[in-house]
C-alpha cells in the first residue's frame, strides 16, 4: 500500500482566473460513498498535455500528475488539498498553473506544502509564470533532518526505549516539552520560511 503524501495548495489568482478554476473544477466534481463526500477527479482535469489513459493509468499518473493517483478532497476559490501516492503532485500543479495562464493570462502563482504521512520527507513548491511558461522551485528535506535538529536542541534520544513522542519530556534547557508538538511546529515553520529549526524557546 502506498504511503500517502498530504498536500495543500494555495493559489494567488485574479477574479478571471478564479472563475476559470471554478468552472474547471465543477466539471470533475463527484460524490463518493454512502455519505456522498465531495471529491474532484484529478485525472479528468483538462489541464494535461496528454489526455488520461485508463489502460496505462500508472505511467500516465506518474508523468502527468507526479503520482500514480491523486485524491482531491477539498477545494475552494484559492485552495486545493488532498493526498497522493508516494510523491507530491508537483507536475499536476505545474500543468494547472500553465493551463490557467494559457486560458486567461495574467500573473498566476501557486504554492504547495506537502508531507509524507510518516514524515519521511516534507516540502514546499512554488510555481509562477515567466515569459509565458510555468517555472517552479522545490524545497524538500528528509524527515531525519528534522529529528536530528530536534535532538540536537533538546538532548533527546528518539531511539531510546523510554522515549515517547507524546509525553512531556525534559529538554537540556530544563523545560519539559511534548516532542511531537516540537516537531510539528518545526514542520509548520519550515512551510513558512524554509528553515529547519526548533520553534520553541
Amino acid at each position: 500500500m502506498a504511503n500517502h503524501v498530504y498536500f495543500n495548495i494555495n493559489l494567488d489568482l485574479d477574479d478571471g482566473q478564479v472563475a476559470l478554476l471554478q468552472d474547471t473544477m465543477s466539471k470533475v466534481e463527484t460524490e463518493q460513498g454512502e455519505m456522498k463526500w465531495k471529491t474532484w477527479l484529478a485525472e479528468e482535469l483538462p489541464i494535461y498535455p496528454v489526455e488520461y489513459n485508463q489502460d496505462d493509468w500508472y505511467s500516465w499518473g506518474c508523468e502527468q500528475m507526479g503520482a500514480k493517483w491523486v485524491e482531491i478532497e477539498d477545494y475552494n476559490a484559492d485552495n486545493i488539498s488532498g493526498h497522493s501516492a508516494w510523491s507530491p503532485p508537483n507536475p499536476m500543479l505545474e500543468n494547472l498553473v500553465q493551463y490557467i495562464f494559457d486560458k486567461v493570462g495574467g500573473d498566476v502563482r501557486a504554492t504547495m506544502t506537502y508531507e509524507d504521512e510518516f514524515r519521511n520527507y516534507i516540502g514546499k513548491s512554488e510555481f509562477w509564470i515567466d515569459d509565458g511558461q510555468c517555472q517552479f522551485d522545490i524545497d524538500e528535506i528528509d524527515g531525519a533532518e528534522l529529528t536530528e535538529a530536534m535532538c540536537e536542541w533538546s538532548g533527546w534520544d528518539t531511539e531510546s526505549e523510554d522515549f515517547s513522542w507524546w509525553d512531556l519530556t525534559e529538554a537540556k534547557n530544563g523545560e519539559k516539552y511534548e516532542p511531537q508538538e516540537v516537531i510539528d511546529e518545526m514542520v509548520y515553520g519550515f512551510f513558512e520560511d524554509g528553515k529547519v529549526e526548533v520553534r520553541h524557546d
